[in-house]
């Protein structure tokens, strides 16, 4: 099963795997950010990092490194950019070159269970909670799901620059199912982005799961 590769072309590279079978070795500088940590969060950090090499590997770049930042936040190596995602079943990553025009990157993978509507608040602004009410009942959980999803993937995309982390609030999600896309649009300042300003992303929901993604070039 390959998501991310539906979501993200040329010239973006992706891995993905199950965690759960995540055998791969670490750096030292890796091994220190898991050394304490349970055995589902260390494959599932094991996961990420083979899949982030796998990437890289494909774009002709030596397996390096990926150390966790003070933020949690994966360090780059200098030149590359890059995502990763995982779910307790799935895991994806996503690396680009900034000579290749991409200036970051940001990807999701969500288990596509219906969240609970409870939890509509919390997530979603009001015009996103309007636009899923207008929707039949049924689909209203998946939906809720595809914005906090995209959501996700639009802040890790303008975290890489802005190194804010964001309210669910600060944008605004527009769905478009139909072409499996969606907008997020700022809702408040956070340099070099501003209000009014949107990143473009795309969605995908298949196989048990569903995936969002955004890529913003140069």
């Amino acid at each position: 099963m390959n998501l991310a590769p539906r979501l993200l072309g040329l010239p973006i590279r992706t891995a993905e795997m199950d965690p759960r079978a995540s055998t791969g070795a670490l750096f030292p500088v890796e091994e220190a950010s898991v050394a304490r940590a349970v055995p589902k969060r260390r494959s599932e950090f094991i996961a990420g990092r083979t899949c982030a090499r796998r990437a890289m590997a494909a774009l002709g770049e030596r397996a390096v490194a990926i150390p966790q930042g003070v933020d949690r936040a994966p360090v780059w190596p200098d030149g590359l950019v890059g995502s990763i995602t995982h779910t307790d079943t799935w895991c994806a990553a996503a690396v680009a070159r900034r000579s290749d025009g991409v200036r970051a990157l940001g990807l999701d993978v969500e288990s596509d269970e219906p969240i609970r509507m409870e939890l509509a608040r919390i997530i979603c602004r009001p015009e996103e909670r309007a636009f899923i009410r207008a929707q039949p009942a049924t689909e209203r959980g998946l939906l809720t799901k595809l914005v906090f999803s995209a959501k996700e993937s639009a802040y890790k995309c303008q975290y890489a620059l802005s190194t804010r982390l964001l309210s669910y609030h600060a944008m605004r999600i527009e769905l478009d199912l139909p072409a499996r896309r969606f907008i997020a649009v700022f809702q408040e300042h956070a340099a070099p982005f501003a209000a009014g300003d949107e990143l473009s992303g795309e969605l995908l929901v298949d196989s048990g799961y569903l995936m969002t993604a955004v890529a913003l070039a140069h």
